[in-house]
């Protein structure tokens, strides 16, 4: 894929990254020198390196933080086999494995900088929902069976017979 050429077109980039092009510029500069920060000291595995490494391999195939930022992305966003994003990117599996997991790191660790990583705790929903400004709320969720209660008597308890699960 091509970053450059797809930057000029907003509703492509759009639905390859969830972002506009301004937003992903936006995102791009806390990412930058995050990126630069841990690729100084780790390898893409993750280790330490023996020595700082100063500045990009000139023969890198994802050359730039936009591009990476952008390859993660796309990644991301299209939930793809690992597969087609080597071939999209003109890469190795072996190295899309590597580069989507230390991207995603980075990536991680910048949207808790910005506050934007998805709350996992329900009490600490509560607490951020109690000061925000706006009472009402939409929710996005998927409806899930609860596990069957392997204890017959206490299934008798918990049965409600309001809804047959559907095969």
């Amino acid at each position: 894929m091509d970053y450059v050429a797809l930057r000029e077109k907003p509703r492509q980039f759009l639905a390859l990254t969830s972002l506009h092009v301004a937003e992903f510029d936006d995102l791009l500069t806390d990412f930058t020198p995050a990126w630069e920060r841990y690729h100084r000291w780790h390898t893409l595995a993750g280790k330490r390196r023996q020595f700082v490494a100063h500045r990009e391999r000139p023969n890198a195939v994802l050359t730039g933080s936009e591009v990476k930022l952008f390859f993660l992305l796309t990644y991301l966003k299209n939930n793809s086999l690992q597969q087609h994003q080597a071939a999209s990117f003109g890469i190795s599996q072996a190295r899309v494995s590597q580069l989507a997991t230390a991207l995603l790191g980075v990536l991680n660790q910048v949207l808790a900088a910005r506050g934007l990583l998805p709350v996992r705790d329900g009490a600490e929903l509560a607490q951020r929902l109690a000061h925000h400004p706006e009472p009402v709320f939409a929710y996005d969720g998927v409806e899930r069976g609860v596990p069957r209660n392997p204890d017959y008597e206490a299934q008798g308890e918990e049965y409600s017979a309001k809804k047959k699960p559907t095969a």
